[in-house]
């Protein structure tokens, strides 16, 4: 029961996260998954149909995303996430995705000044 508590609480956080992502209007850099996107993802063997097996497996891998992105927005590790916690970790991601961003301008500005 409590593994299914912290999994949605994780999940809702996520979501959380990604809503607050969309309000400051960042979407630089962001790829919608479509869900013929996460249908492909969950058919494993390619018949173009989704087995209850190959959708377990799925909620598994996504349930194991949700624990790591829970674990590394536990900034202090005590097994809880604070409103600053999460806040924190928002500003991070803001501050890669930035860098990223102007790192992939520069290597295309880069490019069109060669000759």
């Amino acid at each position: 029961m409590i593994k299914m508590i912290v999994f949605i609480f994780t999940t809702l956080l996520s979501i959380s996260t990604l809503a607050e992502h969309h309000k400051d209007g960042d979407k630089s850099g962001h790829e919608d998954r479509s869900k013929s996107d996460l249908f492909s993802e969950a058919d494993s063997d390619g018949d173009g149909r989704v087995s209850t097996a190959e959708h377990e497996l799925m909620i598994e891998e996504m349930a194991a995303r949700g624990r790591d992105r829970f674990t590394s927005m536990d900034l202090n590790g005590d097994g809880y996430i604070t409103k600053d916690e999460a806040k924190a970790k928002r500003k991070e991601m803001r501050e890669k995705k930035k860098a990223k961003r102007q790192k992939k301008n520069w290597l295309m500005k880069k490019g069109d000044s060669q000759p």
